[in-house]
């Protein structure tokens, strides 16, 4: 019987309109009162994601930033699992020469160098997590998205680099879908040692240390709450939920995942617009998948 489930958020708990469902809602609440518990594993950072799950009345643990961070169901921290400087500056470095947008995210909230590109990469991101959005939706959308993130603007990255008080949780870099430049940065980041290098969209790269992945956070989780890891579903969609999915005793792949994940999963449900995550739930509470 499954006793944890945990979903990721952008491209599987949240819709085209970066919503949770009523219809998500609902089989979420109904699977907490049935004594599962339910939790949220993102790319996001905490003061992301908390909003929205609070806008929608679910209360639950957290995994943000990709597994850098773990937080309890009242919002503390409990684990955070930052990016060495020496790598970061190597990262910093490739990204900066071929010319890439990137972001900075922290434990004391998000940075950019350059707020204007910030809005079409983000547009650009959602619609490679829904892409069925047209790009005027996108946008809309995106305009929304920049009310509710704290984000700060720096001249440069290096008065980041430098403010040792803070700890670098993610490394996140958009471009156009199969830009060159954008492949070639990737394989690139991918030779340097003590990091992890995955994606959660086809325009974007996510860098963490190699010890902050959803699956390694998810295991942590499941272990303090003296859950086997038999007893835990995984849903996800892209290449950043794979560990998760991976360590889960049913993973469970997105319709719209890509097909390098729905090739790992147990399940594949419906499509993230489609309320594929109620559909799992309910197949979770109800023993069908197990």
């Amino acid at each position: 019987m499954i006793q944890l489930i945990a979903s990721d958020m952008d491209g599987t708990l949240l819709n085209e309109k970066m919503e949770i469902s009523k219809e998500n809602i609902a089989e979420i609440k109904k699977a907490q009162a049935a004594g599962i518990k339910f939790m949220v594993a993102t790319g996001r950072s905490i003061e992301e994601a908390m909003p929205i799950l609070n806008a929608a009345g679910i209360t639950c643990q957290f995994i943000t930033s990709n597994g850098a961070q773990i937080f309890d169901e009242d919002g503390q921290n409990i684990s955070t699992v930052g990016i060495e400087r020496d790598g970061l500056r190597q990262v910093v470095a490739i990204l900066r020469r071929h010319q890439l947008y990137f972001e900075l995210f922290t434990d004391q909230g998000g940075f950019t160098e350059n707020s204007e590109a910030r809005l079409t990469t983000v547009a650009q991101w959602l619609k490679s997590t829904s892409p069925t959005l047209s790009e005027a939706q996108a946008l809309d959308i995106a305009k929304a998205h920049m009310t509710t993130l704290p984000i700060h603007d720096v001249a440069n990255f290096d008065e980041v680099l430098a403010n040792t008080s803070l700890m670098i949780l993610k490394v996140f870099v958009m471009a156009n879908i199969d830009t060159p430049s954008l492949l070639s940065a990737k394989a690139e980041l991918l030779k340097i040692s003590g990091l992890s290098i995955t994606s959660s969209g086809a325009n974007n790269i996510e860098v963490n240390h190699c010890d902050a992945k959803k699956g390694q956070a998810l295991t942590k989780v499941a272990d303090k709450l003296g859950i086997p890891l038999t007893a835990v579903a995984a849903l996800g969609d892209n290449f950043n939920d794979v560990s998760m999915i991976n360590a889960a005793g049913v993973g469970i792949a997105m319709g719209n995942a890509e097909a390098d994940v729905k090739a790992i999963a147990s399940y594949t449900t419906l499509s993230n617009i489609e309320n594929g995550v109620a559909l799992a739930v309910e197949k979770l509470v109800t023993g069908e998948w197990q």
